[in-house]
């Protein structure tokens, strides 16, 4: 949990040549504590007649990120602050950790202060703590690692208005990450580091095997293959992509997938990528949830068109940072439909796209045909037998299956093309047992490059959500990895 990460930049004072020059004070803060650097830490202070506060240059912001800080002591009345802020502090995002006190988190414009709900603040605990800040779509959840453990300290969603919504396009780079502390008469604070990074989330879930192609060969370098997933932050996440060998399956994080809506569109979106694949002319293309366009509670109703949008770039997209164009993808009959997975039939001469789609007896397996990859769609079979999640079209010996799995802990498999149930999928180990309130799992299959000791492999994980979350979270517990 937060653990697994790519650190765009980092401020460890003990290795920084002129701190005072390259992590400056922010300008925004008139009265910024004095900082002295030496025994490993950033020590700030304030005079004894009068309070001080301020923050320090970590580097930019951008959508989808972790911000956090290391904070080794705070004198009493002092407290930690991170700050998300342009340099002229025109808008400023702070968490503001005082320990013994619940954390608390505030917005400013032009120095007036704006409304925002922070959801469930707990209480700071003594340092030394992490305090993080991870960013999730329009979320920021707030956490602090203690004696090795992390702990949900509240979350906020910044999207009320255009104005003040976190994946605004302009924010990014513009946006400063600064650390520091609000010090009374007299108080002391030392930050042993902190950094902006790229993180794996607190938990992570719905993964989908980046494919050679629109079937289901993997795509490997130098004999890793690639997965996406959702880097869960409480309700809402990042789609990042990971990638692993699986012959000891070494999960690394590898980037995080936003989307954008034209040239015209002022956000950075968290539509969740799934499945992606790069196709024969060297492009890559790509399907998703347009998660961005729907309610918080993700009510279908709330979803535009078919709830599906096509990605498509010609720079590979699993590496870095990537913002990729997207535009929505018709599916037939106006149904709203989840966990898209493309697949081209060569016998057939047609791509076919699997989904978990609602119908009145809840989300159902469908399969969609197209002469094109990106649509229109129209429906070739379903609603499957049983309730779906993570819909895939998986060859085996050379027979081709529809693999979903369910709320019920069912494991249901479907004939290809027409979707009629011949079992489940069998697994020696479940990957959810009765202490687990939800066992609806998300599946990701794959057959294994030349000289991997086992011919597939599936990821999956639990639903043990992070504790102390609010409800509702879904934030996720372990991976999962099968082999056969």
């Amino acid at each position: 949990m937060l653990d697994n990460e790519i650190v765009l930049s980092e401020f460890v004072p003990g290795t920084v040549a002129c701190p005072s020059l390259q992590n400056g004070a922010m300008p925004y803060c008139p009265a910024p504590p004095r900082a002295a650097f030496g025994g490993g830490a950033m020590t700030l202070s304030a005079p004894q007649d009068a309070a001080a506060e301020g923050t320090f240059f970590v580097g930019g912001f951008f959508p989808g990120i972790h911000f956090s800080a290391d904070v080794r002591s705070l004198s009493p009345g002092a407290a930690a602050l991170l700050d998300i802020a342009p340099p002229d502090g025109s808008i400023l995002f702070r968490v503001r950790a005082e320990p013994g006190k619940p954390v608390s988190f505030a917005e400013t414009r032009s120095a007036a202060n704006l409304a925002c709900e922070l959801a469930n603040p707990q209480v700071v605990p003594p340092p030394p703590f992490r305090l993080s800040a991870v960013t999730a779509g329009p979320t920021i959840l707030l956490a602090a690692r203690k004696d090795g453990d992390v702990r949900f300290l509240g979350s906020v969603t910044l999207d009320e208005s255009p104005e003040n919504d976190i994946r605004r396009r302009d924010f990014a780079g513009v946006l400063k990450c600064a650390a520091g502390a609000a010090l009374p008469p007299g108080g002391a604070a030392a930050i042993e580091r902190a950094a902006v990074s790229l993180t794996a989330g607190v938990g992570q879930a719905d993964f989908c095997i980046v494919t050679d192609g629109p079937g289901c060969r993997p795509y490997t370098e130098g004999g890793r293959m690639f997965c996406t997933f959702s880097a869960r932050a409480g309700m809402k996440y990042t789609k990042s992509v990971a990638s692993f060998d699986p012959t000891v399956f070494d999960f690394r994080m590898e980037g995080i997938l936003l989307t954008t809506y034209g040239d015209d569109d002022p956000l950075l979106r968290n539509d969740a990528i799934d499945h992606i694949f790069r196709d024969s002319d060297g492009s890559w293309k790509g399907v998703a949830i347009g998660w961005s366009t729907t309610a918080h509670n993700l009510n279908p109703s709330t979803r535009k068109g078919s709830g599906l949008v096509v990605v498509e770039t010609r720079e590979c997209p699993l590496h870095g940072i990537h913002v990729l164009p997207a535009r929505p993808l018709v599916v037939g009959e106006g149904i709203k439909s989840e966990d898209p997975h493309l697949h081209y039939d060569a016998e057939a001469g047609k791509w076919r796209l699997s989904t978990s789609s609602f119908t009145p007896q809840g989300l159902r397996a469908h399969l969609w045909e197209s002469d094109r990859w990106d649509g229109p769609y129209t429906r070739l079979a379903g609603p499957g037998r049983f309730d779906s999640t993570g819909c895939q079209i998986m060859e085996f010996g050379g027979r081709k299956f529809v693999m979903t799995a369910n709320l019920e802990r069912m494991r249901p498999v479907y004939a290809y093309p027409t979707l009629d149930y011949v079992g489940e999928w069998p697994c020696d180990m479940e990957p959810s047992d009765g202490d687990c309130p939800n066992g609806r799992v998300f599946t990701a299959w794959a057959a294994t490059p030349a000289g991997c000791p086992w011919r597939y492999v599936m990821i999956t994980m639990d639903r043990r959500n992070f504790p102390g979350m609010p409800d509702p979270n879904w934030t996720y517990g372990g991976i999962r990895f099968y082999v056969a």
